[in-house]
């Protein structure tokens, strides 16, 4: 693979930057059509590491993401250069929107615009659990694994960081005692 420059990293990841509404749940879709089928700068099982590695380090899902691809690409410059081009659109669109909504919250319009996006942004993270369904949850042990982590976040008040922790901790025990990712 030819070097990336910072420049194609920065270009990349602001223009995913000017795309993203609502969260980091909307910057996999995103990811997945310019950094791997596009550029082919990481493979699909690579991305849902990266989302996974994202959740559990502190910050924005979206930030660290973009951080470990950028990290891929061109090691800690491109880390760099990827969280500025990622948070740049971000920045500026908060300063002109605050300024704008600030008077303008209350009115009708604004509030229904604001329930389009919200029902846009369910949509995407539907599609996007669809499309790591199928690179996640591909045997028994994954299935039982979906399944305790599914009733523990539903019905105990426990913290997803250490649902996180206990099931890498699980897949890595399973993985000594069967021997393999896929058993």
């Amino acid at each position: 693979m030819k070097k990336i420059s910072l420049w194609e990293i920065y270009k990349i990841f602001f223009i995913i930057g000017i795309q993203l509404l609502g969260g980091g749940y909307v910057i996999l879709p995103l990811l997945r059509k310019y950094i791997v089928e596009e550029r082919n700068w990481l493979s699909e099982e690579e991305l849902v590491d990266y989302f996974a590695l994202s959740q559990c380090t502190p910050g924005i899902i979206a930030g660290n993401i973009s951080m470990f691809s950028g990290y891929k690409a061109r090691g800690i410059f491109g880390a760099l250069t990827a969280i500025l081009g990622i948070i740049t659109p971000s920045f500026f669109a908060i300063i002109l929107l605050a300024n704008i909504l600030n008077g303008a919250i209350e009115n009708k319009i604004v509030q229904d615009a604001f329930w389009g996006i919200r029902i846009s942004v369910i949509v995407l993270v539907i599609v996007t659990v669809k499309d790591m369904w199928a690179k996640s949850v591909y045997s028994r042990f994954t299935s039982i694994i979906f399944i305790v982590v599914l009733i523990a976040l539903l019905f105990f008040p426990i913290s997803p960081a250490i649902v996180i922790l206990l099931s890498a901790i699980a897949a890595v025990l399973h993985s000594k005692v069967i021997g393999g990712k896929n058993a």
